[in-house]
């Protein structure tokens, strides 16, 4: 395991603690508890989630950065490939690096464990060569990034100048108001969410608290082209749910989670 600087007020955050406290409690339980209630997300659904468009599965390979890596269920499943090299899977919950990653590791990847390299961290400190990762991926994490400019200046700086950088994350319509942007994230837990997580169930916990942020697509855009990134492809995923597929977008995208595959200039 590496370890790279931590700003140590995140160890305060109600996200952090519910995380952390998370991770150590399933670590105990089955692979497959632990990924249902850590990533909400099977395995065999993360690979084929990937491989639905052929250019981003192909982006996968030599040496790679993933950023919140969580229990590491996308890093594992990505270094599956023989054309990945390596990946270092970026976590900043230490009980989700020390406790679970092992686990995920030898379960997916057995003898080749060795292929994905834990990284206790941040997303603003990424100690690597400049210019030395060829792809990166941000699976459901980058909107906790509470400086997501600085984050993706650090991402640029260790991408080489063809690399791709993955992002798969959720994105709501263009003319969302402010106000419901707030509002979402003033949703306050549920006591069975509480209760779940691990959590006293009188306790009073926001989306917000929990370091949940809302963009639009023209928030992601303004955010990528701003640090110099080009948006190459864009692909919408809705639930299947009927008052969703019938609803459209308004960013123009037919196909609710946004993949996102950039380039540097």
């Amino acid at each position: 395991m590496l370890v790279w600087g931590i700003d140590k007020k995140i160890f305060n955050t109600e996200d952090y603690k519910l995380n952390n406290n998370l991770a150590v409690r399933l670590a105990k339980k089955k692979f497959n508890m632990m990924c249902k209630f850590y990533t909400s997300v099977k395995p065999k659904n993360i690979l084929t989630f990937l491989k639905m468009n052929r250019e981003i599965w192909k982006s996968f390979k030599g040496d790679g950065l993933d950023l919140g890596g969580g229990i590491g269920l996308v890093s594992s499943i990505i270094a599956t490939k023989k054309k990945v090299n390596k990946i270092y899977c970026l976590e900043i919950v230490k009980n989700a690096v020390l406790k679970c990653q092992p686990i995920t590791k030898k379960k997916i990847l057995s003898s080749k464990e060795n292929k994905v390299i834990s990284v206790l961290g941040s997303f603003k400190n990424i100690e690597l060569d400049k210019s030395s990762i060829d792809f990166c991926i941000a699976w459901d994490s980058l909107h906790h990034a509470d400086n997501i400019i600085k984050t993706l200046s650090e991402v640029k700086k260790v991408l080489k100048k063809k690399g791709k950088f993955i992002i798969v994350d959720r994105a709501h319509d263009n003319h969302t108001p402010d106000s419901e942007i707030r509002r979402m994230r003033n949703i306050v837990y549920s006591k069975e969410f509480l209760k779940l997580n691990y959590l006293p169930t009188n306790k009073i916990l926001t989306r917000k608290m929990n370091g949940e942020r809302e963009y639009r697509y023209k928030d992601w855009e303004s955010f990528f082209k701003k640090k110099g990134f080009k948006i190459e492809k864009r692909l919408i995923m809705k639930e299947r749910h009927k008052s969703v597929l019938n609803k459209r977008n308004d960013d123009i995208l037919r196909k609710k989670l946004l993949i996102l595959i950039l380039v540097n200039f």
